[in-house]
């Protein structure tokens, strides 16, 4: 660095230091001048605002917001009670105890005095304050006489920390503008043409031939395959986790949740009776009554669906994907360039034609008219 730009650099640096002492006073100085509105605001609102009716009203309306969510759960439970419960008499779980939530009703305004009284209040309040101050004055007037040889050190100490609180309150200085090297024009017109020449001819990067056997190999599956998946996943973590049981499952209105948060549904499309006809037409066992956390539902039994596919749902899921252990080695013949698009025939999941499955529930992505029957069912 020459010394010219050492010069340059220490003289940026005084001006931004005291560019900056400048501007942090500014803030402190309005810190410091803004205690005053503050302080009288801060009064005005203790002696206008009546607690204790502000406190009633309050109260009045978390009762009113208690019994809204008392009707609520009212009508909840006699909703709940309705579902059939047909089967399943052996299900003797007991139900696990609700807390019943807080239920408050949000702030209300804050209920006002009227001006008159309110005033009286704040003026008989700024006499008590300024009978404080002025007695503070007084007591402490003799101490600070007693620090008159030191108001040298005082001021110099006190310069001091009001430079460094001005500084930690100054804004960010703009960044300074650097030094633009000069670069040769005839490189960077020869650059340009290059550009050019190349957007003419409309050359694009050509993509690596791995990425393109890659996508190639690995067709993306069908919504529907996805769904039966999904469904088939949800099931499988629960017997993984061995929270199934005798006649564990889950209910239809879980499963519309889960794929509509995985993305395999349109939001609001589904209703339980769609859903449940699509589980069935896919070979899903839909059980009358389920019972999950003591309520009741339409929902797929975890046994069921092992019982008629005749094998663990992990096993299952992994064949459905292509990754478990087959049982019997296939032929050459049998396995043509279509293969990644058919389903594995280990997995007896009988299901119905694509235009049913389209017209039961409105996936993400629209099927084709034309998809083959083994791509819709998504196990077959």
């Amino acid at each position: 660095m020459s010394t010219t730009d050492e010069v340059r650099g220490v003289t940026r640096g005084s001006g931004a230091a005291l560019t900056a002492l400048w501007s942090g006073s500014m803030v402190l100085l309005g810190k410091v001048c803004g205690c005053v509105p503050a302080a009288l605001r801060w009064g005005w609102d203790q002696a206008s605002v009546d607690t204790e009716a502000t406190a009633a009203v309050q109260a009045e309306a978390d009762k009113k917001a208690k019994a809204k969510a008392a009707k609520a759960k009212t009508k909840a439970k006699k909703s709940t009670k309705k579902a059939d419960v047909d089967e399943d008499d052996d299900e003797d779980q007991e139900d696990e105890p609700e807390e019943e939530p807080a239920v408050t009703a949000p702030p209300v305004a804050p209920v006002r005095r009227p001006f008159p009284e309110a005033a009286g209040m704040f003026v008989i309040g700024g006499i008590l304050a300024a009978g404080t101050l002025g007695t503070v004055v007084v007591l402490a007037g003799p101490y600070v006489r007693m620090l008159a040889p030191w108001k040298g050190v005082i001021a110099t100490v006190g310069g001091l920390a009001w430079m460094v609180a001005a500084w930690m309150l100054a804004p960010p200085p703009a960044p300074a503008e650097e030094d633009v090297e000069e670069v040769d024009e005839q490189e960077v017109d020869e650059l340009s043409e290059f550009t050019d020449e190349d957007q003419e001819e409309g050359e694009t990067p050509a993509a690596e031939p791995e990425v393109e056997a890659a996508a190639e190999a690995e067709p993306e599956p069908h919504p529907s395959d996805r769904l039966v998946r999904h469904v088939l996943g949800e099931l499988a973590s629960l017997e993984k986790a061995g929270k199934a049981g005798k006649a564990g499952g889950i209910h239809v209105t879980a499963l519309i949740a889960s794929a509509e948060k995985a993305e395999l549904l349109v939001p609001g499309t589904a209703d339980k009776t769609a859903m449940r006809q699509w589980l069935e037409t896919n070979g899903f066992p839909v059980t009358k009554s389920v019972k999950v956390r003591g309520d009741v539902d339409y929902g797929v039994r975890v046994d069921r669906v092992r019982e008629a596919l005749g094998m663990g749902l992990g096993e299952a899921l992994a064949r459905l994907s292509g990754g478990g252990v087959q049982t019997a080695p296939q032929p050459p013949a049998q396995a043509p360039a279509e293969a990644p698009e058919q389903t594995p025939a280990e997995v007896p999941l009988p299901a119905a034609a694509v235009p049913a499955q389209a017209r039961l529930l409105t996936l993400v992505k629209p099927l084709p008219e034309g998809s083959s029957q083994g791509s819709a069912q998504g196990v077959a």
